[in-house]
């Protein structure tokens, strides 16, 4: 008998409450599994031994002196099962050899310097990592992957700042070359992952929770029922920088006006600046040096009491409090998570940004609004531990009727 939708929710939960508990606690007994995640003695005993005729998990004798029978304790099998994690972004690639536990065993940063050998860059960084360690097994290579993406074929399609990124089959180029699963995922969708399993914040309790990745560009991520991400038909949802936040205002690199994008993101302070200075604002910088200067330039004068950077961060607040209420309002998440190069500046913008998000959001709304703690390495650690649940889930499937 086929599953419902319901049925296999709640199998997909209980799955990842015991790998989580394992993980976070191995070795650890059944029974102290059980207390922990609250569910029947049966369900932990069917899914942990599936996982452990899978490899996933291992077994050994517990330590402790005991009056009978020696308890058997439970703990991830992070000595044989490895994923390749990559950040593969306009700037760099970042790739890293990772356990089932979530540690780094090896990691490495190639830069991009010609946007049209980004391919070949990255099969020149899987081979070496691959060549290092012949003999052990990688279950997957798990890509986070800037612009806009097709998931399930694997595509990087369209990044607006870069002409050269259009339609790049990632996930073809890397199965042909070397056998191996490959995953393709958005990089607020990894961060958003990564924040799941490495943030003190997102616990049992967070169903519903949406991620900005605030940098050069604004993406969004949304993660319900407690794992899944939305996507849409086209693979074009999460597009909230693309909403327009000011009618007939600056022009954005989508070549629309008035994005949020263009008056929040690192890029559209940096435009702004440009542009006030040309109009005749009154700053740090001569006008000359102002079109060579950078966004963490603009962040230093907001930080030592030039008026008009600072005044850049708090009109970027007020637009991004604006439209985090718009999202709240309509979808009431558990939790809001801000990450990104712009949200690490929060001591600049962020008494705007909560003014102008109280002023909007709906009145019952019980969003919480918090800051990443994680850095540079949230999108490589959440592929792995999105391409993981997933590696997982077929194991477990497989193992388990019904």
């Amino acid at each position: 008998m086929a599953l419902s939708e319901q049925q296999i929710a709640a199998k997909r939960k209980n799955l990842h409450s015991i790998f989580r508990t394992i993980r976070k606690n191995g070795p650890i007994e059944r029974r102290q599994i059980q207390t922990l995640t609250q569910l029947s003695w049966g369900t932990v005993s069917q899914y942990t031994t599936a996982l452990l005729n899978t490899g996933i998990l291992k077994q050994t004798l517990s330590e402790a002196k005991a009056v009978g029978k020696t308890p058997l304790m439970l703990d991830i099998n992070d000595s044989d099962n490895f994923i390749i994690g990559i950040d593969f972004n306009i700037h760099f690639i970042r790739i890293m050899m990772m356990d089932l536990k979530g540690n780094s065993i090896e990691s490495s940063i190639t830069p991009i310097v010609d946007a049209s050998r980004m391919t070949d860059l990255l099969l020149e960084a899987v081979r070496t990592l691959l060549d290092k360690y012949p003999g052990k097994t990688f279950l997957a290579i798990s890509i986070s992957v800037q612009g806009s993406v097709d998931p399930e074929k694997g595509i990087a399609k369209y990044l607006s700042f870069e002409p050269t990124w259009r339609d790049l089959p990632l996930k073809d180029i890397l199965y042909e070359t070397f056998k191996l699963p490959v995953y393709t995922f958005h990089d607020p969708d990894c961060i958003l992952y990564a924040s799941k399993y490495y943030e003190d914040f997102f616990d049992s309790n967070v169903k519903n929770a949406i991620l900005l990745n605030i940098s050069l560009s604004i993406g969004m991520s949304f993660m319900t029922d407690y794992h899944r991400i939305y996507h849409s038909t086209c693979s074009h949802s999460g597009e909230l920088g693309h909403t327009c936040v000011v009618p007939d205002g600056d022009l954005c690199s989508c070549g629309k006006q008035g994005c949020l994008e263009a008056y929040s993101s690192t890029t559209g302070i940096v435009n702004r600046f440009i542009s006030g200075v040309n109009e005749g604002e009154k700053t740090i910088l001569t006008k000359e040096s102002a079109f060579t200067v950078t966004y963490d330039t603009i962040r230093f004068g907001a930080q030592n009491g030039d008026a008009f950077c600072l005044r850049l961060f708090q009109e970027a607040g007020t637009y991004l409090g604006r439209a985090i209420a718009n999202v709240a309002t309509l979808l009431e998440p558990d939790l809001i998570i801000l990450y990104g190069e712009f949200a690490n500046a929060k001591e600049l913008f962020d008494e705007s940004r909560q003014k102008a998000y109280s002023e909007s959001v709906y009145n019952c709304n019980q969003s919480n609004i918090v800051y990443s703690t994680l850095g540079g390495t949230a999108p490589i650690l959440g592929a792995a531990m999105y391409a993981q649940e997933l590696i997982i889930e077929d194991f477990l499937y497989s193992a388990i009727e019904g």
